[in-house]
């Protein structure tokens, strides 16, 4: 299932960590990257189409005039390929948001994820983050994501409970690819150092696999400049703005029943 794919960026960026990566660890640990070595974020590939129409059908920034919520420099965001579809090798993948609100404002956050029957698979709230930033959703190990299929996410900050018209929202579609690579592919990362396991998953078009490696790392060494250049890199290459760019990458979010 290789790609075509350019080369975006100019020189070697290297993440000399062995961890496995498969499923969504805890944390990462500190990078050992070498001065000077920050421009290979990976060679970028061209972004999945959707199967009938080209680009996917959805919404990667809220902040339509019908939206209730209160007016922000930044709507609310997802981390999400122009095209609306980013792939997946993981069958409890983790997706990413820049939310612009915060817990003081009192609203909730809702996830939903849908098959391609419309139907409900997996539906819930969570709390906002303590200060505007990206946060992470993953889903849960109840809920599993077949192999070949594509499912549409919705993401709303309920900002006016009692008119849901007026919610900020966001959506698009994740489709884990089909079994014939995922076991190939697991093979080939078993044994592979991250930044061999970063290159598959280009080469692979894994979108939520290199965002999710490059975030927690973000997150968990924010202050390592290598890093910081692989991340911004990354984000401005795929079309995101610099405020969702430099956007802290926050621990979130606590469900609700």
């Amino acid at each position: 299932m290789k790609r075509r794919f350019r080369n975006i960026f100019t020189g070697v960026l290297v993440l000399a960590i062995a961890n496995p990566f498969l499923s969504t660890p805890p944390a990462l640990a500190q990078s050992a990257v070498s001065p000077g070595l920050v421009r290979r974020v990976l060679t970028f590939f061209n972004p999945p189409r959707n199967r009938n129409s080209g680009t996917a059908s959805g919404r990667q920034f809220a902040g339509a005039s019908r939206d209730l919520c209160p007016p922000t420099s930044t709507p609310l965001t997802a981390l999400v390929p122009d095209t609306n579809l980013g792939l997946t090798l993981n069958a409890h993948p983790t997706l990413w948001f820049y939310i612009p609100y915060a817990s003081p404002q009192g609203y909730e956050t809702e996830f939903v994820l849908i098959d391609a029957e419309e139907n409900d698979v997996y539906k819930q709230n969570f709390s906002l983050p303590e200060e505007p930033g990206i946060v992470s959703i993953q889903i849960p190990e109840q809920v599993v994501l077949e192999a070949g299929a594509s499912y549409r996410w919705v993401v709303s900050v309920k900002c006016n409970p009692g008119n849901r018209s007026g919610d900020a929202t966001v959506n698009g579609w994740i489709q884990r690819v089909d079994q014939e690579v995922n076991q190939e592919l697991d093979n080939q990362l078993a044994s592979a150092t991250l930044e061999a396991k970063l290159l598959l998953y280009s080469e692979n078009a894994l979108w939520y696999e290199i965002l999710t490696t490059l975030a927690q790392l973000r997150r968990d060494e924010p202050d390592d400049a290598e890093i910081a250049a692989a991340w911004t890199e990354f984000l401005t290459a795929s079309g995101l703005g610099e405020s969702v760019v430099l956007a802290p990458v926050t621990l979130c979010c606590t469900a609700i029943d």
